[in-house]
């Protein structure tokens, strides 16, 4: 039976590589749902359609890095999970800064990506320790 530290799917164990991947993985899903949502949005505002703010065609650029962002966490990149983690919150900052509070929704939505990136860079950083860690046990056998 699984241990419960393992089973907390908001805050997953990074103690072994499995664990690490599926942190990882997360990260990489949280960029992949972002990157989707604002390809999805930026089109729709491309055609007119303006159902939140701050959506145009330049999102496509945004869309697109946040797509490459899901590949490198995904390939476990740790400088890439970085690189997610800060622009997702620079993104809301910004988003707050100019547009306002969002919803409650809104901020429950950004609370459960932010763990998934956070996830993502805990995951990436465990993966390459441990990975070493086994590399380095298996040299000295």
């Amino acid at each position: 039976m699984a241990k419960p530290e393992e089973m907390n799917w908001w805050w997953p164990s990074v103690s072994d590589l499995e664990g690490a991947k599926k942190a990882a993985h997360s990260g990489a899903g949280a960029a992949v749902f972002v990157a989707a949502v604002t390809a999805l949005f930026s089109v729709l505002a491309i055609f007119g359609i303006q159902i939140l703010p701050g959506f145009s065609a330049l999102s496509l650029v945004d869309a697109a890095l946040f797509a490459i962002v899901a590949w490198r966490i995904y390939k476990m990149s740790r400088a890439w999970a970085v690189v997610g983690l800060l622009l997702f919150i620079y993104e809301r900052v910004y988003a707050f800064y100019v547009h306002g509070a969002p919803a409650m929704g809104g901020i429950v939505v950004g609370v459960i990506i932010w763990l998934g990136f956070t996830n993502g860079v805990r995951g990436t950083f465990a993966y390459r320790k441990l990975s070493t860690k086994l590399s380095a046990s298996a040299d000295s056998t």
